[in-house]
């Protein structure tokens, strides 16, 4: 009778840990797990939303979230992190919490180990995303260290760098350089933050955009802002890199020089 008890609390004790592990933060859902990724052989496949898997796209797999559902997913092993988009079930093993596309993957630094030990959580709820999701905003990848904010600014803003603005077919204005670009020939390397967003579907899909129009961008994580940047650009680039967004219809962006 007493090994049935102790089996019985043993037990209790197990199930306490795991809810402890998935209950949700005071800011929303939070889960600690090993986290996988696709392989290539998947690329172009429907997942369970419909959505065809794109290796390039900031996506995962989760048992039991919406689809549509935004989640930051830190490797702890490192700090590094990636914000995702759920539109997928999986992971198909059971002992894994998420799987994330490659270019994620990528971004947590796991292409190598395959896995990763990572915490998932939702910072912005669905809600609030789908309402948002027609307003897109300028952006770029996930840096997991916060820099200052840029020259005369105390605090992130909304407002740091005017919205989106299609431009022209045609259209060539470069992008006024904040506060001035810098000399050519100096060997320096500059970051270049096109905004600075609350809400992270405004984020992703700058993100999108300064991809398709050829540059690398990147996130920073700032409190509750995600910074769209470019980081390491040479001063030798940075007419190219206005123009680029001009022809993008980003009016403006700042510049800061990297250590």
């Amino acid at each position: 009778m007493k090994r049935i008890i102790a089996i019985m609390i043993t037990g209790l004790g197990c199930a306490l840990v795991c809810i402890a592990q998935t209950q949700p933060a005071n800011n929303g859902y939070r889960q600690e797990g090993i986290a996988s990724y696709y392989g290539d052989e998947y690329d172009g496949l429907n997942t369970a939303s419909g959505e065809k898997y794109d290796a390039t796209k900031f996506t995962a797999a989760h048992p039991t979230l919406p689809f549509g559902t935004i989640l930051t997913v830190t490797n702890t092993q490192n700090n590094k992190q990636v914000i995702v988009r759920v539109n997928d079930r999986g992971p198909s093993k059971p002992v894994r919490i998420i799987d994330v596309s490659k270019a994620a993957a990528e971004q947590l630094d796991m292409l190598i180990t395959g896995t990763a030990p990572v915490i998932i959580e939702e910072k912005v709820s669905s809600a609030t995303v789908a309402s948002s999701s027609s307003s897109p905003s300028p952006g770029i990848t996930l840096n997991q260290t916060t820099i200052p904010p840029p020259q005369n600014t105390s605090t992130p803003s909304e407002n740091l760098v005017p919205a989106y603005v299609p431009t022209r077919s045609g259209s060539s204005i470069a992008a006024e350089i904040k506060p001035s670009i810098p000399p050519a020939g100096t060997g320096k390397r500059y970051r270049i933050q096109v905004g600075a967003y609350k809400i992270v579907r405004n984020a992703m899909d700058v993100f999108d955009k300064l991809k398709n129009t050829g540059l690398n961008p990147a996130y920073e994580r700032n409190g509750d802002y995600y910074r769209v940047v470019l980081a390491g650009i040479n001063a030798d680039d940075v007419q190219l890199v206005a123009e680029k967004l001009g022809t993008a219809g980003f009016r403006e962006a700042l510049i800061r020089e990297e250590p």
